[in-house]
């Protein structure tokens, strides 16, 4: 697969776009074919696309999840490799020509992702992806392709269980010294990030208001008296419905409000970085950094 096409829908953003990268889990051949989804992934997340004829899945006994495939050496940089079909409960990849190996960047972690096969690459408006139930069990949001439905995968709850992250744990940072009269403005789609920058915010002393997409943070801001009471506002670029490119374009350009917004995302890929600044972002935190997210907190939290 050919990811210059990361050039040609870089500026899908400023147009509250998106592009999927279309796999499936399971091979044409096998018998239940027809009843497995489509699944998806942000084409910014992924690094490269690699043939799985290509490259040789050493064992190693350094990982412990049942997922865990083994390592390959890509440009002499050992790489992990998981089986996203066995994440999802539905058994071991059975690996054929057609097979790839993503190599997908998230949060300042590189990992490879097996998968039967790459579909395509589409082209979606954020208010095409839906979110999902709250049970819904690794998946972020749904869409539709080719009538289809389409399961945009979580991957960031993926890393989250390879690198066994406590996220209650990471919350825990000290108060604040003296009072702090303005609030923070938070969104993001996914409800364990909603809860550990929530707790974060309430460990800290800072009065905030979460949401799910950006649309709280923009109906928030739309009432003149309210713009005094906010000091910063920290948003998630990817979210169905409302995304933080939205939120940023709107706040920078159409409000012209001077309240600096900080993009929190598992992005944190070059591109995506670029693509945030040039919106207008005033600064850039990987997701689950606690450190930065303080550090950032008292640079514009001044007492």
């Amino acid at each position: 697969m050919d990811l210059e096409r990361i050039d040609k829908t870089a500026s899908l953003s400023k147009n509250n776009s998106m592009s999927l990268m279309i796999f499936k889990l399971v091979n044409e051949y096998e018998s239940d074919f027809e009843k497995h989804p489509f699944y998806s992934m942000n084409i910014f997340k992924i690094k490269e696309v690699l043939s799985t004829e290509d490259y040789s899945i050493k064992m190693a006994t350094m990982n412990d999840s049942e997922f865990f495939k083994g390592v390959i050496s890509v440009r002499g940089e050992f790489i992990s490799i998981y089986d996203a079909a066995q994440w999802f409960g539905q058994g071991e990849l059975k690996i054929t020509e057609r097979s790839v190996i993503v190599i997908a960047e998230v949060n300042h972690q590189t990992i490879g992702l097996l998968l039967a096969y790459i579909h395509g690459v589409a082209e979606k408006d954020w208010k095409e992806l839906q979110s999902v139930e709250r049970n819904a069990q690794k998946i972020v949001s749904q869409t539709r392709i080719e009538d289809e439905l389409c399961l945009v995968m979580d991957i960031e709850q993926m890393i989250a269980e390879i690198s066994d992250t406590d996220l209650e744990k990471e919350a825990q940072v000290e108060a604040l010294s003296g009072p702090i009269n303005k609030k923070i403005l938070f969104a993001d789609d996914q409800g364990s990030i909603r809860g550990y920058v929530k707790a974060v915010l309430e460990n800290l002393g800072i009065d905030h208001e979460i949401y799910k997409d950006g649309q709280g943070i923009i109906d928030y801001l739309s009432e003149q008296d309210r713009i005094d009471q906010v000091g910063m506002v920290i948003t998630d670029l990817e979210m169905p419905n409302v995304s933080g490119h939205t939120v940023i374009r709107t706040i920078k350009e159409n409000m012209d409000i001077d309240i600096p917004v900080i993009v929190h995302s598992s992005m944190t890929v070059g591109e995506s970085v670029r693509q945030a600044s040039e919106l207008g972002a005033d600064g850039f935190i990987g997701k689950i950094d606690t450190k930065e997210i303080v550090a950032t907190i008292k640079k514009y939290f001044k007492n």
